[in-house]
């Protein structure tokens, strides 16, 4: 027990360090990214992959009610471990539905439950084994629990990291699932075994069935890992390897043959918008540019850690040298870590919009690479006296940076502003609602946390202020949201339709409630 504990208080440390912050960020999270609303309906409505489809389709003239809205986002009776209607959905949708039928699965556990904490919890385990899977890649990799321990915290307790586990999303997964197949390539770096082929073969499936962008690093990865066989002419690990990595490629055709559809779509999220990006030359550096920043701006203990561990090789260039003569340089590690430095410009220029989610799985790669000078480093104060309490230390000084950072930097889609708007709503929860758009389903998801304080809402276009005269049956005052987003929605002049309700009906009083990135919300009035 006392060897366990010697051996494995740093490792504990490290994890509990992550869910401690994890944790706290979870706590003060009060909103949600449409995408993550789509998450709930997309995973646990019943063949109904979006609001409108509650209504056939059709919402406009209708009224919808808080039931249809609960029922749309979680899992009622009867419904629950509904797969088909997981599938089904997905297949309508634009992604794979891997981490849907796990959303599926956690949410039948607690039917009749719409919270944060469903996806919350289910990406903290799933960040919890990504953390796993890279402290097992880097621990493979250079041998060293301290090395594997920063790589831990500096990964877990970054921006994007953090952003990672806090974005009820597919990402997360995407994210474990790269990492389990860097792991699983570095294993047979070190130590081929044919048995490890068939796993390589089911991770890279189970990758495509979470996310289409997890081709780039895995097809990198790949690639280089048959470079290096094929350097050291090791052919018939080849044989082992190719066909299994293939496979498990082509079973994605097999097991979501929709994929073909929605990779072949003419859509914001597919084949033919990651085209048109290819061939927007003029686009290119603005997007390098963007992703760069990201990567720089969420890795900065990473790149501290990074600039301060060249500092110290470059004052024991001879130590490091003469080491190299005696020990491995780990040069394979590049195997893993280069893949992600190609992927990355791929994917800024591919990607449909410009947002950090689409590099989430290959950020852990960058701070393998960190790791790779903390190895050097290593390697050049081996021998000294007190070599392993110098190891400790500065393990410990970048746990304290990596905290420091999180402190200062609050990650994405933690939405404090939503506090506001639901204090907001609730003053008027007990007036009628009407929403104006134009059929679009992704304003009314994006309000949809508000609109379930209301007991119904009635559904109309800018041509409507007459048709909700019977609806709002003579009320003094009601809310209204208006869809205003031009690029996702209907793109409604607020003014306008206020002045349109002013000169048809008696309604003459608005105020401004609050207004999002998608609609604006109003109190009318008599």
């Amino acid at each position: 027990m006392k060897d366990a504990v010697k051996k494995y208080w740093a490792v504990a440390l490290m994890f509990l360090m992550v869910t401690a912050v994890c944790l706290l960020f979870s706590c003060r999270k009060s909103g949600m990214f449409i995408d993550e609303i789509y998450t709930y309906g997309l995973s646990n409505s019943s063949y109904a992959p979006y609001i409108t489809d509650i209504k056939g389709g059709s919402a406009l003239g209708q009224v919808i009610t808080r039931q249809e809205l609960f029922d749309y986002v979680a899992v009622t009776e009867g419904e629950g471990f509904d797969f088909g209607s997981v599938y089904y959905n997905q297949a309508m949708d634009v992604h794979p539905p891997l981490y849907y039928w796990l959303f599926n699965a956690v949410s039948s556990l607690f039917p009749n439950t719409f919270s944060k904490w469903t996806g919350l919890a289910l990406d903290y385990v799933i960040y919890m084994l990504a953390l796993l899977c890279l402290y097992k890649l880097v621990k493979t990799l250079f041998g060293s629990r301290d090395i594997a321990c920063a790589a831990v915290i500096l990964y877990g307790l970054s921006l994007l990291g953090l952003s990672t586990m806090l974005m009820i999303r597919m990402y997360v997964l995407l994210t474990m699932l790269s990492l389990l197949l860097a792991y699983l390539i570095a294993r047979l770096l070190r130590n081929f075994d044919p048995r490890l082929c068939p796993l390589v073969g089911l991770t890279i499936l189970a990758g495509l069935m979470t996310q289409y962008y997890f081709v780039f690093y895995a097809f990198f990865l790949c690639g280089a890992y048959v470079l290096y066989v094929l350097g050291k002419k090791e052919y018939k690990k080849l044989l082992h390897f190719v066909p299994w990595a293939l496979g498990g490629a082509l079973c994605l055709l097999l097991a979501f043959p929709d994929c073909i559809h929605q990779l072949a779509a003419d859509k914001l999220v597919s084949g033919g918008n990651a085209m048109e990006n290819l061939t927007a030359f003029s686009q290119y550096p603005q997007r390098l540019l963007y992703y760069f920043g990201e990567v720089r701006h969420g890795l900065k203990a990473a790149i501290l850690v990074t600039m301060a561990s060249l500092l110290a090789l470059v004052l024991l260039f001879k130590k490091v040298k003469t080491a190299a003569g005696e020990k491995s340089l780990c040069l394979d590690s590049l195997v893993v870590i280069l893949p992600a430095f190609v992927a990355l410009p791929v994917v800024a220029i591919l990607s449909p919009v410009l947002d950090q989610r689409y590099i989430y799985n290959i950020v852990p790669f960058f701070v393998v690479a960190v790791c790779l000078l903390l190895y050097w480093l290593r390697l050049a104060l081996e021998g000294r006296e007190r070599a392993a309490l110098i190891s400790k230390a500065v393990l410990l000084a970048i746990a304290a940076l990596a905290l420091w950072q999180a402190r200062c930097v609050p990650p994405a889609y933690l939405y404090p502003e939503y506090r506001d708007y639901d204090a907001l709503v609730e003053q008027h929860a007990e007036e009628p609602c009407v929403y104006f758009t134009d059929n679009y389903f992704s304003p009314m998801t994006q309000d949809l946390l508000q609109l379930l304080q209301f007991e119904d809402f009635y559904v109309t276009d800018e041509n409507g202020c007459r048709d909700m005269l019977d609806y709002l049956d003579g009320c003094g005052e009601f809310v209204a949201y208006i869809d205003i987003s031009e690029a996702w929605s209907s793109g409604y002049d607020p003014e306008k339709i206020i002045e349109n309700i002013r000169e048809n009906t008696d309604y003459d009083k608005a105020e401004l409630l609050y207004q999002n990135g998608l609609s604006a919300t109003y109190v009318i009035a008599k």
